[in-house]
């Protein structure tokens, strides 16, 4: 009633509005203001009625869908209690997800944290389209086994003659330009493909270079023979292949 009241009220004043725009204007201002009325009334009518109205409708059917949700949340909860207290008198238990009720609206299956079972700290709730509940306790283990170790870029398996081709030939070239122009005429390639000198005679080698992807041992008796087809004399000892030129 107090709407109807409202709306005939403002009705009212744009009749009025109307009426003395007609009276009082002439020209073209007169349709100009005529319509400039009538869209303040319309924006008005909308700001005051109409919208207020159905965010009211809105804001209620909300709140009915949200208790709906609670009320069937809290009868899912009792379900699952009873359904796990029938085995487990203490037992106590907490959802898992952030919106369980949600999930009870939808369906299927759902994990739960469990106290007061021994041996078990959750269980797989299952609710399906039909309202069917079941409840499967959950024992998480650890995974036993050793992990393999990661085998180091440089040990990867390699065909000596591809690798040579790819890079080392490069490589090997550079190095040997180097230490050749700075009197050395010997070197030594370690495991993980560090290349190394002697510079003084105490016998202590200095690192000088490292070749990537540098074969693994079982491949030196190969790659020295490649080394040698290149014009350099090598020999393949426990840990490095010496090199001389």
């Amino acid at each position: 009633m107090k709407q109807k009241k409202t709306i005939g009220g403002s009705i009212g004043l744009l009749t009025g509005a109307v009426i003395a725009n007609l009276a009082l204007v002439r020209g073209t201002w007169q349709i100009s203001l005529l319509i400039g009325t009538f869209a303040v009334w319309g924006l008005w009518l909308l700001c005051t009625q109409v919208f207020p109205q159905r965010m009211a409708k809105q804001k209620q059917a909300n709140g009915y869908n949200w208790q709906l949700a609670q009320t069937l949340l809290h009868h899912v909860n009792y379900r699952v209690s009873d359904c796990l207290k029938a085995s487990y008198p203490d037992v106590r238990w907490e959802w898992m997800m952030r919106d369980p009720a949600l999930f009870v609206a939808q369906g299927g299956t759902g994990r739960i944290r469990v106290y007061g079972v021994m041996d078990y700290e959750f269980a797989d709730v299952t609710v399906n389209q039909n309202g069917k509940l079941s409840c499967a306790l959950i024992k998480l283990a650890p995974v036993q086994g050793t992990a393999e170790q990661p085998v180091p870029p440089n040990q990867q398996p390699a065909d000596p003659q591809q690798w040579y081709e790819a890079q080392g030939r490069q490589a090997l070239e550079i190095l040997l330009a180097d230490l050749d122009s700075r009197g050395h005429n010997a070197l030594t390639v370690q495991e993980d493909g560090s290349v190394c000198v002697c510079p003084k005679a105490d016998g202590k080698e200095v690192k000088q270079g490292m070749l990537a992807d540098f074969p693994t041992k079982a491949l030196w008796p190969r790659l020295a023979e490649i080394l040698e087809q290149d014009g350099l004399t090598t020999a393949v000892q426990d840990n490095c292949i010496a090199v001389t030129w």
